[in-house]
């Protein structure tokens, strides 16, 4: 009665329940006993008993045999299983061996796909899916002077705006600020020009990060007459101080004072860690700054970035009416500023959640570029999926065989998915290699703007997703040719083969259609390269206001102590040019604050003396900037009527500025701005006379025209951190140590950043562009390549099957070029119903790079 384990084995589904066999068993085991003891003279029913009493607990005895048996069915079960599966694993390896010309053809495949794939993930996993390294980070929020238009970028915050929102929110338990403060650090050792912020005292708490060493600011710190202290950065403190934990306590230079190290933050920590409003440069140190103490500063200076933190209890909408009734009261509060809002125009306090404020600009590039990448991995599939079906038709003999011996389709469909699978780890583990240098790739690429792209490795859930990716390919590139070739006709599939047929219509269908899909998605990513190419082509037409080419630039950033007048600071700058115009070669030598497209900026309102602002009415804005005298000459910023700053523009002579040309045509439109005075920081602000008007620049790329620009003369608005610029005479630029020299020669303090030539600098404003074009473009090489190479296999497939027929028609009387003809006509045939279809797709998806693109329509004709 009792089924050994080898009948089991054979067995391909239990005959009978575990619970029947159980109960079976037990029943004839107590009948035994029963007839043994009725043998022995008892009675039947004294025997029954009996046997129940010597057995014991039927039903204690009968729970753990089913469990033993149901144990022993997974057992055996899974040991089949996995014997299969070896079994399935080695042919499988067997048969790729057989076929090496088509197995590293479908390796190299997917590895290009898994590879590409894999380095996007890396990057998107990096930059928008890795959390920001706060505690509190999702309940941050930037607030900043906005607009309704959604084309005008959001503008920094006054002192007193700042004050105001401190005080009267209610929203929010905290209220920072911060700015950027570029200064040299002195300390013993060669001076360094380092990224320094001066923020609120709270930043840290409201943010929730914490010094790994030493304390962190509290509230005391930077009050007027505190003791000065400064946070270093971990990067810093590895670089400069080598990790020495005797930091702590030191007393360092920055900017000309002296201050005592009282801690070293996180290596995450390094806020800005990513662009926050105008702050693009991640910290190497903070010092505290009490910004209450310049609420009375006028409110049209706008440079400090504000941040709050939601209170417990309190939303993001109810951050955004409480900031609306803030707004709200500065408008009835100052009238002159804000009234213009409510007669129709634009101004508002706008709040943007922190991880938007860092990623919202890079977000849509790198999921189209996602996407792009998603269609190459899907074409490679397509392609191995199609190359399995060309091959199928080399097999159909074997596997007829094999059908016809007896093995179940199930079976045969698991082997196909088997050596599929086999193929996908392979591609997988090339593809992980690929990956690994395309990460290292990209970092090397990185166009600047991108937060925390330097930051990308290939990590656990890299290569978590590299292998699932892998085995997604294996079984969607595998099913389709699996379950075609397991459905064959036996009596078909044995007969053509001894007639030498070339295989079903429905096989060639199926490749018809893979090729036509490839050829689909190739369309849509070539569209896509062509629309950002063509855009990055407009940008580069795009001529920046000046002539950047043989001019190079570096930064210097004064101490405050020392430079404490115009004149000191006005007479270093001096000094420093004199110098550098004598180095040979050089032929002009300048100065200005911000750089052109450096990446700062410098937004004020402005006002038209003798025009008073009306009611309902905005002042005026424009983006400022501070030059020496001989700026646009030195630039090459043509002057479009008057003159440029002189020596002679110092103090105690009439403040004077120099506009450009689109502010001349909107305040005086067919009259010359020459002798009109405008108003700094509003109407009824320092008035100064317009001396000259210079040509437009764009200050923040080409892609943005900007607002109107005014300039003013250093001499009157000291600045000290400001960029030099030396034109050379179409000889080398000055060397470093030259540079540095003439620096130093006037102060020896003063470290030389960001020296760089002027092309790099217009080259960088474009960069992110460029970097996406670039992506794109490789992937639409690797896209085309695809379907030339899958079109390509079909057809020669098909021709090569189709020898004989084509060989009938010669000899009938066919010429050569009416077969060439035939044959290239079905290819063209799939070429183009693919072609359709990807054009339509193209159409429907390319509206979502029209925010990526510049002067160009997503509907581009010619692309």
């Amino acid at each position: 009665m009792r089924r050994r384990l080898s009948d089991w084995r054979r067995a391909p589904f239990w005959p009978l329940p575990a619970e029947r066999e159980v109960d079976e068993e037990l029943a004839a085991h107590l009948e035994l006993q029963t007839r043994r003891f009725i043998a022995a003279g008892m009675s039947p029913d004294a025997a029954r008993a009996a046997a129940l009493r010597r057995f014991g607990d039927v039903a204690g005895v009968r729970r753990e045999c089913h469990t033993i048996r149901h144990q022993m069915e997974a057992d055996v079960r899974r040991s089949e299983l996995w014997q299969d599966l070896r079994q399935d694993a080695a042919f499988a390896v067997r048969m790729l061996r057989a076929s090496r010309g088509f197995t590293a053809v479908a390796l190299l495949t997917l590895a290009i796909g898994i590879g590409a794939t894999t380095a996007i993930f890396s990057v998107v996993s990096s930059v928008l899916l890795r959390g920001l390294p706060y505690e509190h980070a999702d309940r941050i929020v930037t607030i900043a002077n906005g607009s309704a238009d959604p084309s005008q970028e959001p503008m920094a915050v006054a002192p007193p705006e700042f004050a105001d929102i401190h005080d009267q929110t209610r929203a929010l338990d905290h209220v920072v600020a911060l700015q950027p403060q570029p200064a040299a650090l002195v300390d013993g050792g060669e001076p360094e020009r380092v990224n320094a912020y001066a923020v609120s005292p709270d930043l840290f708490e409201m943010l929730g990060a914490r010094p790994i060493l030493g304390r962190g600011f509290v509230a005391d710190d930077g009050a007027e007459g505190s003791p000065a202290v400064v946070l270093l950065s971990h990067a810093l403190w590895q670089r400069r101080y080598g990790g020495d934990s005797t930091v702590v306590g030191r007393v360092v230079t920055l900017a000309g004072v002296p201050r005592v190290v009282i801690g070293v933050m996180p290596p995450a920590v390094r806020f800005p860690d990513a662009p926050v409003g105008y702050l693009r440069e991640r910290a190497d140190l903070w010092v505290p700054y009490d910004w209450m103490r310049r609420r009375s500063e006028e409110r049209g200076n706008q440079y400090l970035v504000v941040l709050g933190r939601i209170s417990q209890g309190s939303s993001l909408p109810t951050v955004e009416q409480d900031v609306a009734a803030i707004a709200e009261r500065f408008r009835q509060d100052y009238p002159d500023r804000y009234l213009g809002s409510l007669g129709g125009g634009s101004w508002r306090l706008a709040v943007t959640p922190l991880r938007e404020e860092m990623l919202g600009g890079v977000r849509r590039p790198l999921l189209v570029l996602t996407a792009a990448v998603g269609l190459v991995l899907l074409m490679g599939c397509v392609n191995v999926a199609g190359l399995l079906l060309a091959r199928a038709q080399a097999r159909r003999r074997e596997l007829g065989v094999r059908l016809a011996l007896g093995a179940r389709r199930g079976r045969l469909v698991r082997q196909l998915l088997t050596e599929s699978a086999i193929l996908a780890l392979g591609g997988g583990v090339l593809g992980t290699g690929l990956a690994w240098a395309g990460v290292r790739l990209l970092v090397a690429l990185d166009p600047g703007g991108i937060p925390r792209l330097a930051d990308t490795r290939l990590d656990g859930a890299t290569l978590l997703f590299a292998l699932g990716a892998s085995l997604a390919c294996g079984l969607l590139f595998g099913i389709l040719p699996a379950l075609q070739q397991s459905r064959a006709d036996l009596r078909a599939t044995l007969g053509d083969d001894a007639r030498g047929a070339t295989g079903g219509r429905g096989a060639a269908r199926a490749r018809a259609v893979l090729v036509a899909a490839e050829v689909a998605m190739a369309a849509v990513v070539l569209v896509g390269a062509a629309l950002l190419a063509r855009s990055f082509a407009s940008l580069q037409r795009v001529r920046p206001g000046f002539e950047p080419a043989g001019v190079l630039s570096f930064q210097l950033s004064i101490p405050r102590q020392t430079y404490d007048s115009a004149f000191k600071v006005s007479a270093f700058y001096e000094q420093v040019a004199a110098r550098l115009a004598g180095i040979p070669g050089v032929a002009g030598v300048a100065g200005v604050y911000p750089l052109p497209m450096g990446g700062d900026g410098w937004g004020m309102s402005f006002g038209i003396a003798g025009r008073p602002i009306g009611p309902r009415e905005e002042p005026p804005h424009a983006e400022f900037a501070v030059a020496m005298p001989g700026y646009f000459r030195a630039m090459r910023i043509p002057l479009r009527a008057g003159r440029e700053f002189a020596a002679s523009d110092g103090p105690g002579a009439p403040l004077v500025a120099v506009v450009d040309e689109m502010l001349a045509r909107q305040q005086w439109p067919g009259e010359s701005a020459l002798g009109k005075r405008i108003e700094i920081g509003g109407p009824g602000g320092t008035a100064a006379t317009i001396v000259g008007v210079a040509g437009h620049v764009y200050n923040a790329g080409p892609q943005e025209r900007g607002e109107p620009q005014i300039y003013l003369p250093l001499a009157r608005f000291p600045q000290r951190t400001f960029s030099l610029v030396v034109r050379t005479a179409g000889g080398p630029f000055p060397t470093a140590a030259q540079v540095g020299q003439a620096v130093h020669a006037v102060d020896a303090s003063v470290p030389v950043a960001e020296l760089r030539p002027l092309r790099a600098v217009v080259a960088s404003a474009t960069a992110r562009q460029r970097f996406s074009v670039a992506m794109f473009g490789l992937f639409a090489a690797v896209a085309l390549v695809l379907a030339a190479v899958g079109l390509y296999g079909t057809m020669a497939y098909v021709v090569a099957q189709r020898t004989r027929e084509l060989g009938i028609r010669v000899a009938l009387g066919g010429r050569p070029r009416d077969v060439r003809r035939l044959v290239v006509r079905e290819g063209l045939a799939i070429a183009a119903a693919g072609l359709a279809v990807g054009a339509a797709a193209a159409l429907a998806l390319s509206t979502t790079l029209a925010s990526l693109l510049y002067e160009v329509r997503p509907t581009d004709p010619p692309t």
